[in-house]
């Protein structure tokens, strides 16, 4: 025999030796179920005690023959199930207790299968009453609505009579007025047009007015009942009272605002226009104005705020506008200043941030896109000059000077001095120009690498934010208290 054959015969030798056939049909239980079993048997075990402490009928029923015990029979294995139930049978023959039937025992899957089944259809049931609910409830809902609606356009009917009726009233009156021919000793005679009674002041006359003017409506009543109901006297009545207003309001501080960019053509401009709250900077009038402000100063040649105040919208001119604007917001509003950009030739990007810092670049060659770039870098980190060369000379030698008092202070030798002020004056270049900056959307290069790789040169920029420059108003709360206090 070979040795491979013996090695074969070895091996199957082995193996039906040590082939155990129990082993096929052996069930192992897993660590977990037997874990599992272990600790109901425990809460089992603690539930007999309890009973065993006071066995009365009451304690079994109440204690070992309930739902809870029921169900942790159910979880266990058959055996111990089996053995479970036996104990809860023979202690409740012991003290005379009932135990239901199917105690501890599962449902079949059949039995499973049919309590699911009346589950969902008292599910679908209760969903199904839930949404009848709803939908009547939704009904009723409507129905009151509608019925609010109706009596809603049943009152403004009634009032549109009413006025219709007055106006009719107005119109008889006024036909009904003759004018009056007196006699004099002379025996001349001449006519005298005299008023029988003043106009009644209607419902219709205020609406009227105040779509013509945008006044309050008691403004507009006011107006109509000083003037005898002429709408045009009543309108310059008002026009007089707004001019009152924005006078007595021009005093206070106006440091809130927005930033408004128009363009036409070649040319571009940025106005600044104040009013006194951000409340006020976001009202859809106030916004109207501004754009209107903008787009006239298009149209202005001279960079005179008194040129654009003085230019017409739709109308009436600036100025006129504001105090209206002024008599219906009640707020100090102002046009505060203007600057503009005109270059044949030049690409101009503009960028306005939250309608308070506003940016115009000016780049020749390149494309209006990157020099919309440009501004949103020159509104986040606000340089102060554009390039070296536009820096004045004064502010370099106090700079020279600040940084040689400092050097001078490390006793080095004069001609170490005088590199570190070169190098420094350098480094504070660089800070202050927009074009040795280093570009904030990408932050790998310059501003100027920027625009030398498109072939674009810096030509100038402006920047204003909202309120710069304006005082504000601090109320101090602590001052305000210690005054209120002394004065009782």
């Amino acid at each position: 025999m070979k040795f491979s054959q013996v090695a074969v015969f070895a091996t199957i030798v082995t193996t039906t030796v040590g082939f155990d056939p129990s082993s096929i049909t052996r069930r192992q239980p897993s660590m977990a179920l037997g874990t599992f079993d272990l600790k109901r048997r425990q809460k089992f075990n603690k539930i007999l005690k309890e009973v065993r402490v006071n066995p009365t009928k009451e304690v079994v029923e109440k204690t070992l023959l309930n739902d809870d015990t029921s169900d942790l029979i159910k979880k266990c294995n058959w055996k111990l199930r089996k053995a479970m139930i036996r104990k809860v049978n023979k202690m409740a023959r012991e003290f005379g207790g009932e135990v239901e039937d199917g105690f501890g025992i599962p449902l079949t899957q059949e039995d499973w299968e049919a309590k699911k089944r009346q589950e969902k259809v008292s599910y679908l049931a209760v969903k199904k009453a839930k949404l009848e609910a709803t939908a009547e409830a939704e009904k009723q809902r409507k129905e009151k609505k509608s019925a609010k609606k109706a009596k809603k356009a049943a009152n403004m009917a009634s009032i549109e009579g009413k006025i219709k009726k007055s106006k009719l009233k107005e119109e008889s009156t006024e036909t009904a007025t003759k004018p009056v021919v007196i006699e004099s000793t002379n025996n001349d005679v001449e006519e005298v047009s005299k008023s029988v009674e003043a106009r009644e002041v209607t419902v219709l006359m205020i609406k009227e007015l105040r779509e013509e003017t945008g006044a309050g409506m008691m403004d507009c009543k006011r107006a109509l009942v000083e003037n005898n109901g002429d709408d045009e006297a009543a309108r310059d009545y008002l026009r007089m009272k707004g001019l009152a207003k924005a006078d007595k309001k021009a005093s206070r501080v106006a440091s809130e605002g927005k930033i408004v960019v128009a363009k036409k053509e070649n040319k571009s401009v940025m106005v600044e226009v104040n009013c006194e709250t951000d409340f006020v900077a976001r009202d859809t009038l106030f916004t109207s104005f501004a754009n209107s402000v903008a787009t006239a100063a298009l149209e202005v040649e001279s960079e005179e705020i008194s040129s654009l105040t003085s230019a017409e919208i739709d109308g009436s001119t600036i100025e006129d506008s504001r105090q209206a604007l002024v008599a219906k917001i009640g707020e100090n509003i102002q046009v505060r200043r203007f600057v503009c950009r005109e270059g044949a030739g030049n690409n101009i990007g503009s960028y306005v941030h939250m309608d308070r810092i506003g940016v115009m670049v000016e780049i020749e060659g390149g494309s209006e896109d990157l020099a919309e770039s440009i501004a949103m870098h020159v509104a986040a980190m606000n340089p102060l000059y554009a390039v070296p060369e536009d820096v004045p000379g004064d502010v370099v030698e106090k700079e020279r000077e600040i940084l040689k008092a400092q050097a001078l202070e490390s006793g080095k030798p004069p001609e170490i001095v005088d590199k570190m002020i070169e190098g420094r004056i350098r480094k504070y270049l660089e800070e202050i120009c927009l074009v040795s900056q280093t570009y904030v959307r990408t932050n790998d290069r310059t501003v100027g690498k920027l625009l030398e790789e498109n072939g674009a040169k810096m030509v100038g920029f402006t920047r204003i934010a909202v309120g710069e420059g304006i005082k504000k108003k601090e109320d101090n709360f602590a001052e305000e208290v210690a005054q209120m206090t002394s004065g009782n």
